[in-house]
């Protein structure tokens, strides 16, 4: 069977594919009596808890939408399946999105994800040593090995700039990067089998209550408030039903206004969302950030950090691949 991450390299080869599947299905009206099913695709981490709560809530059932979740691993396999017409939206890095985009894949971020911290207090995100190591600062990764969860996406290009923030004049090759899951993070790290490791919540607080603790917030260094992730669907889902792709904005926007609003709540869900993480976890947990400001001026950086560091080869035309409602 060829993985989704296989796909996605091949479709950023080939530029895009027909889609099919899911995001065919055809419903003339919107209602809660009779909802239009969508598939959502997700990854286990908290910034993602809102969609779910969400949907506890009937933030989606209320604007005519049935969402059915499904798991991946990485932002790249939630693009690959968006395109391939398995998923109607899907979360994603931004820089995932935005290599797929500039190379032509027809796709569109339609609402912010998650936002990066605004001070140290609440850092969701933070890059992992073990206790005993002599590891002090970012400058100190030089020459060693850092893992993120994929190449060439958000983490990736936010530890990039941290590196150099921190001194180290070529981070992508001063420093040994390894691909690593997030679950993945703190047994590793642990084992010493890397020296450093880039880990989101839960498994930030899982690291620290592990004897791990943590040098640096790349998304703090990056920028207050980073843009990290996105919510995204297909350029055909757009041009044959804009009525759900608006339902959807709606929906996820009064879901992470919610969450916002009722952290008590989120940390309650986070074990039903993610049966690996304990009620004791998610209290003690730092939670993400979210907002409901999303347009083109909110992938710029990313966009410029993206190409500086060759992942994209140009930015592309952000108000084009940016879709807001009424458009």
């Amino acid at each position: 069977m060829i993985s989704h991450r296989m796909l996605f390299l091949g479709l950023l080869a080939v530029g895009s594919m027909a889609l099919t599947g899911t995001a065919a299905v055809a419903q003339d009206t919107l209602s809660p009596d009779n909802p239009y099913k969508i598939v959502l695709g997700t990854l286990p981490i908290g910034p993602m808890i809102p969609a779910f709560i969400g949907a506890e809530q009937g933030f989606f059932l209320d604007e005519g939408l049935e969402v059915e979740f499904k798991p991946e691993p990485a932002g790249q396999d939630i693009v690959t399946a968006i395109i391939a017409g398995e998923y109607h939206f899907g979360f994603s890095n931004q820089t995932s999105f935005l290599t797929a985009r500039s190379r032509g894949l027809d796709i569109y971020a339609i609402a912010s994800g998650t936002i990066g911290e605004s001070d140290e207090t609440s850092a969701a995100h933070g890059v992992l040593v073990p206790e005993d190591s002599p590891i002090q600062s970012m400058a100190d990764l030089q020459g060693l090995r850092v893992s993120v969860d994929t190449f060439g996406n958000a983490p990736h290009v936010t530890v990039l700039r941290s590196l150099e923030l921190a001194g180290v004049e070529d981070p992508l090759n001063d420093v040994g990067f390894i691909e690593l899951g997030f679950p993945d993070v703190v047994p590793t790290v642990s084992a010493g089998r890397v020296d450093a490791g880039f880990a989101v919540e839960p498994f930030l607080t899982v690291g620290k209550n592990s004897g791990l603790r943590i040098i640096a917030n790349p998304l703090l260094d990056t920028q207050k408030g980073f843009p990290l992730s996105v919510y995204i669907t297909s350029g055909e889902l757009i041009e044959e039903r804009p009525d759900v792709v608006d339902a959807f904005i709606r929906a996820i926007n009064n879901s992470m206004a919610y969450a916002s609003e009722n952290p008590d709540e989120v940390r309650d869900a986070f074990p039903r969302f993610n049966n690996n993480v304990s009620q004791e976890l998610a209290e003690s947990v730092d939670l993400s950030l979210w907002s409901t400001d999303f347009g083109p001026e909110s992938l710029e950086l990313g966009a410029e950090l993206a190409l500086k560091y060759g992942f994209i080869d140009s930015i592309p035309d952000l108000e084009e691949i940016v879709y807001q409602p009424g458009e």
